[in-house]
C-alpha cells in the first residue's frame, strides 16, 4: 500500500513553503480507502483551525464530473441531442465553441441569455476549450435539480452555517476573479463556507460548474461509485471515460479529463480519468491499477498565488501509486 508517511512528508513540505495552507487526501481502490491523512490549517487567517479528516473543502470544478455530468448522463436519452443548438457531447467534452469564462453576474441579462449571446468564440467541434460556460448551460438543462442517486452526508451545496468550523477557508476577497474580469471586487472579506466561484455564488450556490463542498472521504466515495457503476450503468461509465476528442488539442471524456502526459498525469495509465478544481482540489482514477486518488487543498487561502499545482499533483500521484 502507498506509504502515508511519504505522502505526509511531501505535503508537509509543500505546506511549509507556502504552496497551500492545508491538505487532506484519500487513496484507495474500488473496495475503499487504504491510506488517508490531514495536514496543515484549514483556516490560517484570521484564526487557525487545523485540518482533519472531517474537513470540508470547496471542491470547485470537481462539481462538473461528480454532480453535473452524473445528472446529465442519468437524465438524457441521447448524447447527441441538442440544447439551445449545442449537443450534450459538445458541452460535456468542451468542444462547443463557447469561450472559457465570463463573469456572468456582471451582465444585465440572465446567465442563459448571456451565454447564448456572448459565449460563442470558436468553431464548434474543432477545438477543445475547457469552459465553465458549458457546464452552466448544462445546469440550465437540468432545471436546477440538486440530487444524485447516491446519498452523502459530507457532500453538499450551500453548507449550513453550523458547519463552518469544519470548512476550509478560501480567498480573502474575490481578488483573482476581479482581476480576470477587470472589474471591482464582487465580494469583500474572507470567503469561508460559501462557494469561491463567482458565477456559482451569485446563482445561489451553484451553477453546475462549481459549488460542491465535500470531505476527501466523500469525494472518494463518489469516485468509487463511478468506478463500481453504482450511479450509472457500466456502459455509460465506459462511454463517459473514453476519449471523445481524439485529434484535437486536449483529451476529454464526457465531463472527465483524460491523461495528456502533463506533470500531473504522465505516471497514469491511458485509461485513467479525473478532474481538478481551481481552489486546489483534484481527483484521479486509474482503473488499470485499481487506484483512486483524492487530494483536497485550499491553495487559494488566503490569496490565489501562482503555484505549480500540476507538479504537486504529479508527485502525489507517484507516491499514491507505489505499492
Amino acid at each position: 500500500m502507498p506509504s502515508a508517511e511519504a505522502i505526509d512528508r511531501f505535503l508537509r513540505k509543500e505546506i511549509d513553503v507556502g504552496s497551500f495552507a492545508s491538505a487532506v487526501y484519500a487513496v484507495g481502490n474500488s473496495r475503499g480507502i487504504t491510506t488517508e491523512g490531514a495536514l496543515g490549517n484549514a483556516v490560517a487567517v484570521p484564526l487557525r483551525i487545523p485540518a482533519t479528516l472531517d474537513t470540508i473543502y470547496d471542491c470547485a470544478s470537481l462539481t462538473k464530473p461528480l454532480v453535473t455530468t452524473a445528472l446529465i448522463l442519468h437524465s438524457i436519452k441521447n448524447i447527441d441531442d441538442q440544447y439551445y443548438g449545442f449537443t450534450y457531447r459538445e458541452l460535456l467534452a468542451h468542444t462547443s465553441g463557447l469561450r472559457a469564462w465570463l463573469p456572468l453576474y456582471a451582465f444585465e441579462t440572465d446567465y442563459l441569455q448571456t451565454i447564448l449571446k456572448e459565449g460563442p468564440e470558436y468553431e464548434r467541434g474543432k477545438k477543445v476549450v475547457y469552459s465553465d460556460l458549458n457546464f452552466i448551460l448544462l445546469w440550465y438543462a437540468l432545471n436546477q435539480r440538486l440530487s444524485i442517486p447516491l446519498r452523502m452526508d459530507d457532500a453538499m451545496f450551500n453548507p449550513l452555517a453550523s458547519l463552518r468550523p469544519r470548512i476550509a477557508a478560501t480567498e480573502w476577497g474575490q481578488r483573482h476573479e476581479a482581476k480576470m474580469a477587470n472589474r471591482p471586487l464582487a465580494r469583500e472579506g474572507l470567503i469561508w463556507g460559501e462557494t469561491h466561484d463567482g458565477n456559482s455564488f451569485f446563482a445561489g450556490g451553484t451553477a453546475g460548474n462549481a459549488g460542491l463542498f465535500a470531505t476527501a472521504r466523500a469525494v472518494f466515495r463518489l469516485a468509487q461509485a463511478w468506478v463500481n457503476a453504482e450511479i450509472l450503468p457500466r456502459a455509460i461509465v465506459n462511454e463517459a471515460t473514453r476519449n471523445h476528442t481524439k485529434g484535437l488539442d486536449d483529451a476529454r471524456g464526457l465531463g472527465w479529463q483524460l491523461p495528456t502526459g502533463s506533470e500531473a498525469t504522465s505516471m497514469l495509465s491511458p485509461r485513467a480519468f479525473g478532474h481538478t478544481g481551481f481552489t486546489g482540489t483534484s481527483l484521479w482514477v486509474d482503473p488499470d491499477g485499481d487506484r483512486i486518488m483524492v487530494l483536497l487543498t485550499n491553495r487559494v487561502h488566503p490569496c490565489a498565488a501562482p503555484i505549480n499545482m500540476q507538479r504537486i499533483r504529479g508527485e502525489f500521484h507517484r507516491l499514491a501509486l507505489r505499492t
